[in-house]
């Protein structure tokens, strides 16, 4: 596959947008992952239909020498794979796409999107705080909340990673979708 050049800055996110996804953030293997699962669980019991974004550097997904992987490196910008309730399209292009047009993307059929990664957006974000006590806290843009199992010296609300329904009714607060 032809190498991208790299990304253009992306546009300044759209306040309607902005008003409908939230980041979650924090260093490697800091539990935002699980996180997320937890809350999509719980925003679909509560009726709401979430919808996710993972940011990531990488650009293989991990399915090298399968049929859509061989397609996309064959040139198709438009990939789709349909299975028994499940459909999914890969779009290929040069560099990496604007989170402005994919925030719209989803938005179209989402109560709201989590978001996984974009540390320096303009999304109002909820960090995990490193595992290490002693590590420092990173200053994220636009940080709304904290997530750590122990105290932080901070005055955002710091929620423990068990308070799931706390924490989702925070996002909606946020977000204005209660």
């Amino acid at each position: 596959m032809i190498a991208s050049p790299p990304a253009a800055p992306s546009a300044p996110t759209s306040p309607a947008l902005r008003n409908k996804a939230i980041a979650i953030v924090g260093p490697s293997n800091s539990g935002k992952t699980d996180l997320i699962c937890r809350l999509l669980e719980w925003f679909t019991a509560q009726g709401l239909r979430p919808a996710v974004l993972k940011h990531s550097h990488h650009q293989q997904l991990g399915d090298e020498g399968k049929d859509t992987w061989r397609y996309r490196q064959a040139g198709g910008w438009l990939v789709a794979l349909a299975a028994p309730g499940l459909i999914q399209i890969t779009r290929s292009g040069p560099g990496e796409p604007p989170l402005q047009m994919i925030l719209a993307e989803l938005a179209q059929a989402a109560d709201l999107i989590l978001v996984e990664g974009y540390k320096t957006s303009e999304l109002p974000k909820v960090g995990l705080a490193p595992l290490d006590a002693a590590s420092k806290l990173p200053d994220y843009p636009r940080l709304v909340a904290w997530v750590s199992p122990r105290p932080l010296p901070t005055h955002l609300p710091v929620f423990n990673p068990r308070q799931v329904a706390e924490i989702g009714r925070f996002i909606q607060d946020q977000l204005g979708c209660r």
